[in-house]
């Protein structure tokens, strides 16, 4: 149930990209405001995680996953019903809201539902494989649907799946369970305010490159706020009875080496997605529905390869896994810098695709299990949503940063007299290159994580 609430969510990053050429047509967007579609749904998600997961903590993990649920849900009817670009835009923005409500308390319901090492392991081995297939799937549905029924019901699917998972968590006999026990503590509305601000302006000025420079005064001024934001969110936490983060959360160096390396992750990932979806369709002059059944190998692959991390972690720790995972992730990202215009699938991307599909299965494993084990029971919603932030603004600073070098360079190509579809390819072939690096930077962490083989006392993995 809450993994196909985390499903859910981070379809919605994906689902939308076959479409946008359709939208863009349907509601007479401009070029400038249809990335907003996508944009208003990460700013709000990644803004409001850390946030949603303390929420968890003080108001019930259970009232907060049902909350977080009919928000997503009623937004994702708006947004298929939206009749103009500006509804679009700010229903998107309340779906990304209502995910961040849900996510973390989605995770942190997981880890305290399950009592027992080896089926806790487990669960966390399904969660820690969402991330790519969920993705992948996202990729895989917005083409099939958008071809053959109509773009809107990329939002529609999400209410049939939305109504069930509410109905499923009302069941009386789960309450006690996905709440947990303990006492709540108080909140630090203060540092709540400081941190978010500093995460919505963050992911804000970082999008918005895709429509101005790095170097204008907005950009930096922007930057040097989220920043200042963060300084004054970190001295609040040091002084608070009750900070929102323990920041002593971090002392542990698994936990830190984990968030850091699913924010480098995270932008990679996000970014083979755009760019190799883009690859197909402007280049290789693919149909959504072809280009997202040609991710389908992904998908099935990642799946495989999360089932096997989970079989393996007890026996190779998680060291091991994820820096196997995230250099194999990387080998699979680097064959794409020698990607040329005209293709071939089976030679050319599927090797891509199923290295990617192989390594992120392995990492993301152990990965989750790294950031959320010997995090105090009180305390699993908020570092879950510090996990899950992590993740979006990777995604979402990872692709602005790949975006706009990959425009620069594409610039620079058709001012130096190449052709089109020759700039094209050196604008892609930047972004990999940079994909390929970050991925690199993450495997190189996971050699900083302890063994972490979870056949251990259940207590050491959602605390006490």
């Amino acid at each position: 149930m809450t993994c196909g609430a985390q499903f859910m969510v981070i379809i919605d990053d994906t689902v939308v990209s076959m479409a946008l050429p359709t939208i863009r047509t349907a509601l007479d967007f401009d070029r400038a405001s249809l990335a907003w579609v996508v944009d208003a749904y990460m700013l709000l998600f990644g803004g409001f995680l850390v946030l949603g997961g303390r929420c968890a903590d003080l108001f019930g993990r259970r009232r907060v996953f049902l909350i977080g649920l009919g928000v997503f849900t009623a937004a994702s009817l708006v947004c298929g019903l939206a009749g103009s670009a500006d509804t679009l835009i700010v229903a998107r923005g309340a779906q990304g809201f209502g995910a961040a409500l849900l996510s973390p308390a989605a995770l942190s319901i997981l880890i305290t539902f399950f009592s027992e090492a080896t089926e806790r392991r487990k669960a966390l081995g399904v969660w820690g494989g969402l991330t790519g297939v969920s993705g992948v799937s996202g990729v895989l549905l917005g083409g099939v649907v958008t071809d053959l029924i109509d773009w809107r019901w990329v939002f529609f699917i999400n209410i049939p799946v939305g109504v069930l998972l509410f109905v499923l968590t009302l069941r009386p006999v789960l309450a006690d369970r996905m709440e947990g026990t303990g006492r709540r503590p108080a909140t630090d509305g203060t540092g709540a305010v400081l941190i978010t601000a500093s995460l919505l302006l963050l992911v804000y000025t970082v999008i918005s490159t895709s429509h101005r420079p790095w170097g204008s005064t907005a950009t930096l001024s922007g930057l040097v706020g989220a920043a200042v934001l963060l300084v004054a969110f970190l001295i609040r936490e040091q002084r608070a009875p009750e900070p929102l983060i323990r920041l002593g959360l971090f002392a542990r160096r698994q936990i830190a080496t984990a968030n850091v390396m699913m924010l480098l992750a995270a932008s990679g990932l996000y970014g083979i997605f755009f760019f190799l979806t883009q690859y197909m369709q402007t280049l290789q002059h693919w149909s959504p529905l072809r280009a997202g059944l040609s991710w389908a190998p992904f998908g099935v692959t990642m799946a495989a390869f999360s089932g096997i991390a989970i079989q393996l972690l007890p026996r190779l720790g998680g060291r091991l896994l994820c820096f196997t995972g995230l250099a194999t992730a990387t080998c699979g990202l680097a064959l794409l810098l020698d990607s040329p215009v005209k293709a071939s699938y089976p030679s050319d991307l599927l090797p891509t695709l199923l290295l990617c599909a192989a390594g992120y299965g392995l990492a993301m494993v152990p990965l989750v299990t790294a950031a959320v084990s010997g995090v105090p029971r009180a305390e699993s919603g908020a570092a879950s949503g510090v996990l899950n932030t992590g993740q979006q603004i990777g995604g979402a600073t990872g692709l602005a940063v790949l975006a706009t070098l990959a425009n620069s360079r594409f610039d620079h190509q058709l001012t130096a007299g190449r052709a089109l579809p020759d700039a094209l390819l050196a604008s892609f072939h930047s972004a990999f290159l940079l994909g390929t690096a970050l991925n690199a930077c993450a495997a190189l962490l996971a050699l900083l994580l302890p063994p972490l083989r979870t056949e251990f006392d259940p207590e050491t993995t959602s605390g006490v």
